[in-house]
């Protein structure tokens, strides 16, 4: 089967999507013909490279969304892939939201829409909210990387083939080497913390749905702030961190450029907040389990299809109370309740959220609904 792949989520670009965008794609390479489509400005316009069992094009981006999807309509409509191909995936992201299964219907190809991150979150309250009903409307089947999208989704009546695709790690790629161990204490020690300082990591792309305000603000009155140190391994937003100086709270901030950085950043950290608003099923839980570091976390969006109260310190979403109770439980933990909350979770993770698994779901989709359609 030849399955055409959009996306804004694909290395050369960097972030959790994209490390998941390409993970997917490369196991579903083992089964099928994938060729992506990447929108980027990133690659020179309308480049095709061979990759093994499929294509990388890249899209150019515009200003102007909507001439950024006429570019695309044009170069694909009689592209030979296109018309070879069985069906269409698009994943994550407005341009896929808004162009995608238009172009399919009008292709005459099934077409799996993609929810990810926050795409349908920003959406559903915002003057997208029509291409996003249309694409839930007309799309052959839509996948949801959380339960609880998927459970929305369903009651808005709208499509009767929604599916849960939850998210994996390859364990094999995160395994600790002693050049990250070193870099590691390099940092460390580059930081000038006491011993008795609790450095908690917050992970990622911080947007306003990660809850990073909510969650300084709330730990300055908690009994934490007097040892903790703010380790902030990605993006963040200019107000986050002045509000962190406003408050006088001890923090770093670092953007790393490799994944040996990434890792050595991860096991700077004793611990790693999660305090999302409204999230899919981030990476960061994943990343952080494969290197045995315990987790505080909302119950958002997919987070609690993968973490409870026994692999994670939870709190209630925006529950001041809640997150209070959750940084006394987690400071006050031993170091054996600790690695006990580690173990499960990886234990847990290792059972139920395998990339076979994850490369099994999308197969499933992929056989039922070009299925569906030669019956049709």
């Amino acid at each position: 089967m030849k399955i055409i792949w959009f996306t804004e989520n694909y290395p050369p670009s960097k972030g959790g999507m994209s490390r998941s965008c390409d993970r997917i794609v490369a196991n579903l390479r083992m089964h099928h013909t994938v060729d992506v489509f990447h929108f980027t400005n990133k690659t020179p316009a309308f480049t095709t490279e061979n990759h093994e069992n499929g294509t990388y094009t890249a899209i150019p981006v515009f200003e102007d969304s909507s001439h950024t999807l006429n570019m695309l309509w044009a170069f694909i409509k009689d592209h030979p892939l296109i018309k070879e191909s069985a069906m269409f995936t698009g994943f994550g992201s407005h341009l896929c939201l808004k162009g995608i299964t238009l172009m399919a219907n009008w292709l005459q190809k099934p077409v799996l829409i993609c929810f990810r991150g926050n795409d349908f979150d920003t959406a559903i309250f915002s003057q997208k909210k029509q291409d996003l009903l249309y694409t839930i409307s007309n799309a052959t089947a839509i996948a949801c990387v959380a339960s609880e999208k998927q459970e929305r989704i369903k009651i808005m009546r709208l499509n009767d083939q929604v599916y849960f695709t939850p998210n994996s790690i390859d364990f094999k790629q995160w395994c600790i080497l002693q050049s990250d161990l070193a870099l590691a204490n390099t940092i460390k020690t580059e930081l000038k913390l006491t011993v008795k300082t609790n450095i908690i990591g917050l992970v990622g792309f911080l947007k306003q749905k990660k809850g990073v305000d909510f969650f300084i603000q709330t730990l300055q009155k908690s009994q934490l702030i007097k040892t903790v140190h703010l380790h902030i391994v990605g993006e963040i937003e200019p107000h986050i961190e002045l509000e962190l100086n406003r408050l006088e709270i001890s923090y770093s901030k670092v953007l790393p450029t490799s994944k040996t950085e990434l890792i050595a950043n991860y096991l700077v950290c004793d611990a790693i907040a999660i305090p999302s608003i409204y999230d899919g099923m981030p990476n960061v839980i994943f990343e952080a389990a494969a290197l045995n570091k315990p987790i505080i976390a909302s119950k958002a969006g997919g987070i609690p299809d993968v973490l409870d109260k026994n692999t994670a310190f939870m709190f209630d979403v925006l529950s001041e109370s809640d997150l209070l109770n959750a940084l006394a439980s987690y400071d006050n933990a031993s170091q054996e309740l600790l690695s006990k909350k580690s173990e499960q979770l990886l234990k847990q993770l290792k059972s139920n959220f395998t990339t076979a698994q994850e490369t099994k779901s999308y197969l499933d989709i992929f056989n039922k609904i070009t299925t569906k359609t030669h019956e049709n």
